[in-house]
């Protein structure tokens, strides 16, 4: 039962992206981005425009990137692997860490 939920929601969510919050968002970006060109504030047009595709990548491409088998969840884990860890106890020096 709890596959069938997943399944729904899984399809729910990518739905909603693709029919409604990315044209949502498409819309909005264009719409500021018109404003500030027509008012020449070219500055704050940069600015806005590296916010906008920072947004655009978490909004269609976040499963990909943070998602279980995403991009950055992967490379996080491997990095995560390769840290080692120091276990003050097993070593000579244990009682002078330890006892302050």
């Amino acid at each position: 039962m709890e596959i069938i939920t997943t399944l729904a929601l899984g399809n729910l969510v990518s739905t909603a992206i693709s029919d409604w919050i990315g044209p949502v968002l498409v819309g909005i970006i264009a719409t500021v981005a018109v404003v500030l060109l027509w008012k020449r504030q070219f500055a704050g047009f940069l600015t806005f425009a590296a916010m906008a595709v920072l947004a655009a990548l978490f909004v269609f491409f976040g499963g990909n990137l943070f998602g279980k088998n995403g991009n950055i969840t992967k490379a996080g884990n491997d990095v995560a692997k390769k840290i080692n860890a120091v276990d003050l106890t097993a070593t000579t020096y244990a009682e002078d860490f330890l006892i302050r």
